[in-house]
Parts: C-alpha cells; structure tokens; sequence
C-alpha cells in the first residue's frame, strides 16, 4: 500500500495511484474511495471524490460542479489516464493543461497590468501557473 496524506492507495491500481498523487489533501472516505481538493478550482475543503471502479477505471466527481476533463487537465492528465491499459509514452502535460495554465497565466498578467490586487488564492494560483509554465514574473 502507497500513502497520501494518511490515505492508503492498493499497490496494484497504478491508475488510481496516479492520480492521488497529484491531489492536495487526500483522505480516505471509506474502502476504496477519497476525497481530495480539486485542482480546477480555487479549493479550500475537499470537494473532489475519487474511486476505483472493479475493473481498474478511476472515477471522479468534483461536487463543485468542476468537469471531469478541465480536473484531469489541472493535473497534467488527459482522460484517458483514468482507463487501465497499454497506454503510449507520453513527456510532458496534455495540450489542455497547457492551455489551461497559459489561461490563468494570461488573467494573472492582465490582473496585474490594470493594478488590480489578486486576492491571496488568486496570486497563489497565478505562481502556482508561473512555475508550470517555466515563466518568472514578479
């Protein structure tokens, strides 16, 4: 068994183990099932349920209303990553998370060139982007 924050993945369910590991605040939330905080929005309790189905696929739900794809995607997955099998190499994150954090990158500097203040979640969000993208800004 791996461990994520006290919550234990079965060694065998390298999908699921995957994904736990690029959640923040992972706990169990019964056999075979967890909670973590979704990576598609700005959360600060744990909305993002998360399961193995019996034959190996990883089940999400954000109770925030967050889609499956934009999760997967604030992860650096694509939707197939949630589907055991012989899956091709892949290097690097999904042209949807890039998108997604060249998104936020965008609006933080858009934010900031107006001299508005980013909120603490916001401006940690925005540096969280930064660092992804390989892009230092002050």
């Amino acid at each position: 068994m791996n461990t994520k924050n006290g919550a234990h993945a079965p060694t065998g369910s390298a999908c699921l183990e995957k994904v736990l590991e690029r959640l923040d605040k992972v706990r169990s939330n019964g056999a075979g099932k967890w909670m973590a905080c979704c990576p598609a929005h700005p959360d600060q309790n744990p909305s993002l349920s998360i399961r193995e189905a019996t034959d190996g696929r990883v089940l999400i739900h954000c109770w925030a209303g967050c889609e499956t794809r934009d999760v997967m995607a604030a992860i650096g997955f694509e939707m197939r990553d949630l589907f055991p099998g012989d899956k091709r190499l892949k290097r690097g994150p999904s042209k949807a998370a890039l998108f997604h954090e060249r998104c936020i990158y965008n609006i933080g500097v858009s934010t900031s060139m107006r001299g508005v203040e980013m909120s603490p979640a916001d401006h940690a969000r925005f540096k969280l982007a930064c660092k992804r993208l390989g892009v230092k800004h002050e």
